[in-house]
Order: structure tokens, then sequence, then C-alpha cells
């Protein structure tokens, strides 16, 4: 596992459930269909499997279900080599004929036909397959073929613990990648990390790392370098967290804090755009950002 997409980072509790499973069907030969929104990592986790596995030292093929023909299809699984692991990513998208020939050549693989390669199988879909299968869109007997073990991986959204951990081994294993100096974030810009609801999940927070490390090498990275989907997002998600006092209260100090640092990220950092969404001047305002210890 070299590449960095390829490396499994991670502690929240939903995601180590869903590594820790992984690791333990890993040292069997059952087949596996991971689950998960696109760019959540489903690869990554057919490696972490693959490498965690008894068949380590073998390759690791993968085939791209999206747009293969029977033809195609038949042709790869034949020349998948013996001892190896076989990845079938987003197997939802495969034909009615290429889902027949995937088929036949689990039950051979399983009933150990001669002709037939010794393969452990994996497969991954971004789509609700038991509603395909339901509707008729995919084949039952298959469906059950690859659903001897489910993982569902979470989407970035819920991972919130793990974002600015992935965010800094992202940016150091980039950095060493492309013989960069690693930039830093300011606060306001890992808060608009945090913030941000990452629609394309841990593919396309790594996507922004390797930018900002192309881009800002061993600068400090502040809201105006981020893309305007991060800043607008944190206006939205400022938006949807109107403040409303709760039974037990609240500490008037901390909230004061919190509102200023939200004011810091929706103005991009500019102290005086801040101001004025707080309705202070700026003098108070930086008199209060230094009473509450804000670094901008």
């Amino acid at each position: 596992m070299n590449s960095v997409a390829e490396k499994m980072y991670g502690s929240s509790p939903v995601f180590s459930r869903a590594l820790n499973a992984a690791r333990m069907v890993a040292g069997t030969d059952a087949p596996v269909l991971i689950t998960g929104e696109p760019g959540s990592g489903k690869a990554s986790m057919a490696h972490e499997i693959h490498a965690t596995s008894r068949r380590s030292n073998g390759e690791f093929r993968m085939i791209g279900c999206a747009g293969i023909d029977e033809r195609q299809l038949e042709a790869e699984l034949m020349a998948t080599p013996s001892g190896s692991t076989l990845y079938m990513d987003e197997v939802a998208d495969l034909s009615a004929e290429a889902q027949a020939k995937l088929l036949h050549f689990l039950e051979s693989v399983e009933a150990r036909h001669t002709g037939y390669p010794d393969v452990r199988v994996l497969a991954s879909t971004g789509a609700d397959l038991l509603a395909l299968q339901m509707s008729g869109e995919f084949r039952e007997d298959l469906y059950y073929r690859l659903h001897v073990v489910p993982l569902a991986l979470p989407p970035l959204r819920e991972r919130a613990d793990d974002i600015v951990l992935l965010l800094k081994q992202f940016t150091t294993d980039l950095a060493r990648r492309h013989g960069r100096k690693a930039p830093r974030y300011s606060v306001t810009a890992r808060n608009l990390v945090k913030q941000y609801r990452w629609p394309g999940n841990v593919r396309e927070l790594r996507n922004f790392c390797e930018r900002m490390v192309i881009l800002l090498p061993g600068a400090i990275v502040q809201p105006d370098d981020m893309p305007l989907e991060m800043r607008r997002d944190s206006a939205t998600a400022t938006n949807r967290g109107l403040f409303s006092l709760p039974e037990e209260g609240v500490d008037l100090f901390e909230l004061e804090g919190d509102i200023i640092r939200q004011a810091i990220c929706m103005s991009g950092g500019n102290r005086s755009k801040a101001a004025r969404l707080l309705g202070l001047t700026r003098d108070t305002l930086l008199y209060r950002i230094q009473k509450h210890a804000i670094e901008v």
C-alpha cells in the first residue's frame, strides 16, 4: 500500500468499527461487499483487506465495472492469477449479461473447477444493491454470492473527529511525495475545514490537501486561499446553527468567543468585515479577539 490514497487513517468510533471488521474478515476468504458514498474510501478498504490477508503476497487486481461488457469481463476474470485478491469496483454498474458471467465465475471458483483461478473476491458499490436486487435490476443469486460479509464505510461528515487528523496526515504525505514543504493551516482555515460537509468525502479532502501542497508550499493557508464552495458552506452551516437558549443555560463567555470565531470564518478572516457582521467597531472586535485568545 504505497499510495497515499490507499492508506486508512482515522480513529473516530464509527470508522474504527468498520476498519476493525475489515481486519477481522481479512483472515478468511469470505466475499466482502463494501458499501459507501463516492470518495469514502471503498478501494482503500479493499486494499487494506488484501494487505492484511494471507494473500498479501499475491496480486491485488481491480476490475472497474462501469462500462465493461460481458466479453471484456470474462477475459479479465480468466486472466486473474491464482492466489490473488480480485476487487470488483462498483459492481452495481454491471449489465445483466456481465452479471451472469460474474456469477458463473464465482460458482466455478467456489467449486474449484479446473481452469479457474483460486481467488478471493471483494466488491464495492455506492448504490443500494438490495433495492436494485428487489427491483430486478441486479441478480438475486449474484447479490447473495457477494453479500456474505457487508462492510459499510461512513461518509466523512460522520467522521468529524478524523477530519483534522486526515488534513494533517494527507498534507504531510503529499508534501513528501511532491518534494515540497508542507503548508500549515491557520485556525480560521482549520475551522472552515471542520465545518465543510465534504460531499466528495475523503477523496475530496485529499485533493484539497494536494492543491494546497502544490500551490502554497510552506505557506500558512488562510480562508481566502480556500475553495469558494468551502467558504460558502461555512456561511450556510452558521445559518443552520442559529442560537436557541437551552433550558440548562449557557456559558456566555464561551458563546461570545464562538460567535466571534464564526464571524471571522464567514468574513474569510477579514476583521473589518467580521466587525460589521457583529455590529461592532473594529477596535472593539480586536479587543474581544484578544480577550478570547482567538488566533486569526
